[in-house]
């Protein structure tokens, strides 16, 4: 009888599958459910990294990790700094939500170029800088290596 059921199931659910895909296309169901390749939010970093001397800081790799309540270990997301020393990161869509953002991420500097003899540094406090339009921009302004 389980077995019936189940397969009864099954019938019912690659039916109402063929159903949709008969009346509406991939891009609409995508579009529908709010999910794809087409991003609907997004939400950037940006900074400088500097030296102890007000030099900005070329080629380091900087990253932000932002903590959430449920999962524990969250990864690196990480840029690299231009010729002026700024990089943006973006960040990824599961991200977007979390409460308070600007009290749950930090910021670190992974690896700096050795002609550059600089400490690495955890930054906290970055600060919404705009916002419109499922856009949200954050900056955490300058960051000064030791």
């Amino acid at each position: 009888m389980r077995f019936l059921l189940m397969s009864m199931t099954l019938v019912l659910v690659v039916a109402s599958g063929e159903a949709a895909r008969e009346r509406w296309t991939r891009n609409e169901m995508v579009e529908m459910a709010g999910y794809g390749e087409q991003k609907l939010s997004s939400v950037l970093l940006t900074a400088t990294l500097l030296s102890s001397s007000s030099s900005p800081i070329h080629g380091a790799t900087v990253g932000i990790k932002c903590h959430t309540r449920y999962r524990k270990g969250s990864k690196w997301i990480k840029g690299v700094t231009n010729e002026s020393g700024k990089f943006v990161i973006d960040l990824p869509s599961h991200l977007h939500a979390i409460p308070d953002l600007d009290k749950a991420c930090i910021i670190k500097t992974l690896s700096v170029p050795k002609p550059y003899r600089c400490s690495s540094k955890i930054h906290r406090g970055i600060q919404l800088l705009s916002s419109s339009s499922g856009s949200r921009v954050y900056t955490a302004g300058n960051i000064t290596l030791q």
